[in-house]
């Protein structure tokens, strides 16, 4: 059951938008009758629910506004691991599930932080570098228990439990799913509904607004034989986006079978040299940074491949194509076994942990400072067109900032660094400006970290306000009150 919020419990009042909540009660379940408990608790006395995670999340959605905080993080376990499926509680993290999947597979969700728990993860539909091969979350859940704010407990399986059409029947809550259509990019805004759709996919992504996620079956793939990476630097932007291109089409011809491009990233040359001038402190944890060239940008390529013969293939056939782009191969640095790849990874993941210890120490003077990031993607004809919007327009302000993300889904994260709040101001000026414009391009305004509270605005401005009436009386049926994750998404 729940207890009152004390002030040493004020860390869940926050998650890692910085953004602080309220709250007057708060529950650690450690099992699912615990939930149901809690939940019944919060209908009786009509208090709103928060679910929250590890609060690694960035937009908000595990902040409270009063009510009651449940934290799922003692819910950890791993239930089991066979048959290429993995059965875990909402509460054990990425790095957990990893020290757990069986020899010869792996999970292959990768966020940014390893942290982050299963039961975030689903809520928001997270991705990471290798969602450009194996796509989001959603695409490796096979089942969720889930308890309804009613009370019921539903047990859903992908190719099982499905929509007839768009009706739907989930323990004693029935009723039709509204068509809502989704932006053709990578996207992670708003509920998931097609007709004849499996029912776990209503809940991938919904930010925790339709039911409390207990435990989740994961898929787990069979290990690739052999995985290389290249890092390229290369001297425009003009030659990172024909490159870009020139490694999409060449993974449409290539086999998966023998070597698939698995990752496409982006660091911009800003983004280079920042990290350049943090060396010594990512050294200090363990994170060397390579040698790096001045004014380039920088384009990270990872393959998997049945041997490392195909690996060197696939690696070797891009390299030949950088002087097409100005770039010089053997600038290139390779990677060609886990150490190495290791290495590189931990790198590629520095970027935003620094840009937050940065954002933290200014802070320092400016109490309520927070950087500005976006989440945006669009269709890849529109790639050079939103670098170049991107970086025009900061070129006409002295705002602090740097670019990178995943290129090979044309998301990438403009991360504004503000000085005071004069420049969040200004930041936040260009942010809405160039959500106009990547809405009217048919992108998504969240292609990887969900709504949670700060994207509300621009959400509507997306989906339109028949859309989320629509979303509302879909909520409705699951949660009559409005008491579930409320302010969040909707």
């Amino acid at each position: 059951m729940s207890e009152s919020f004390q002030p040493a419990l004020a860390d869940y009042l926050r998650d890692e938008s910085r953004r602080v909540g309220r709250a007057d009660r708060i529950a650690f379940p450690r099992t699912e009758a615990e939930v149901v408990a809690a939940l019944a608790e919060a209908r009786e006395q009509k208090l709103p629910v928060t679910t929250q995670g590890a609060r690694t999340g960035v937009t908000g959605g595990a902040v409270p506004e009063g009510g009651l905080v449940l934290n799922l993080a003692h819910m950890d376990k791993i239930l089991s691991a066979e048959n290429g499926e993995l059965r875990v509680q909402p509460g054990a993290t990425l790095a957990a599930i990893r020290a757990a999947v069986p020899p010869g597979f792996y999970f292959a969700p990768d966020p940014t932080e390893p942290s982050a728990s299963i039961g975030g993860m689903i809520s928001c539909n997270s991705s990471g570098a290798l969602s450009f091969l194996h796509g989001p979350t959603r695409n490796h859940v096979l089942g969720l228990r889930v308890a309804l704010f009613n009370g019921d407990v539903v047990d859903l399986r992908r190719g099982r439990d499905q929509t007839a059409g768009l009706r739907f029947q989930l323990g004693s809550v029935a009723g039709e799913l509204p068509p809502l259509r989704r932006p053709a990019v990578k996207n992670a805004a708003g509920y998931f509904v097609d007709p004849d759709m499996d029912l776990v996919d209503l809940f991938v992504g919904a930010e925790g607004t339709l039911g409390v996620v207990t435990e989740a079956t994961l898929r787990l793939l069979p290990a690739p034989g052999a995985v290389w990476g290249l890092m390229a630097f290369l001297p425009s932007t003009a030659a990172v986006v024909g490159f870009v291109d020139a490694l999409r089409q060449g993974a449409g011809d290539r086999g998966q079978e023998t070597a698939a491009l698995a990752a496409l990233e982006y660091f911009d040359a800003r983004c280079l040299a920042f990290l350049n001038e943090h060396a010594d402190e990512l050294a200090s944890k363990g994170i060397a940074v390579p040698n790096l060239p001045d004014g380039s940008a920088c384009v990270y390529a990872e393959w998997h491949a049945s041997d490392a013969a195909a690996a060197e293939a696939a690696v070797m056939a891009a390299a030949e194509r950088l002087p097409e782009f100005g770039a010089d191969p053997d600038a290139c640095i390779l990677a060609d076994n886990p150490h190495d790849l290791e290495k590189l990874k931990l790198f590629r993941h520095s970027a935003p942990e620094m840009v937050n210890s940065a954002i933290d120490e200014r802070r320092k003077i400016h109490p309520g400072l927070v950087k500005l990031g976006t989440d945006m993607s669009v269709p890849d004809a529109r790639l050079a067109d939103v670098l170049a919007l991107y970086e025009t327009d900061l070129a006409a302000t002295d705002l602090e900032y740097l670019i990178f993300g995943h290129i090979g889904a044309n998301h990438l994260h403009v991360n504004i660094l503000p000085r005071h709040p004069a420049d969040y101001d200004a930041g936040r000026a260009l942010y809405a400006r160039w959500a106009a414009q990547v809405i009217a391009w048919g992108g998504s305004i969240s292609a990887e970290h969900g709504i949670g509270k700060l994207k509300r605005d621009l959400f509507r401005q997306m989906a339109g306000d028949a859309a989320l009436a629509q979303m509302r009386a879909l909520k409705k049926c699951f949660d009559p009150a409005g008491l579930l994750n409320p302010g969040t998404l909707l």
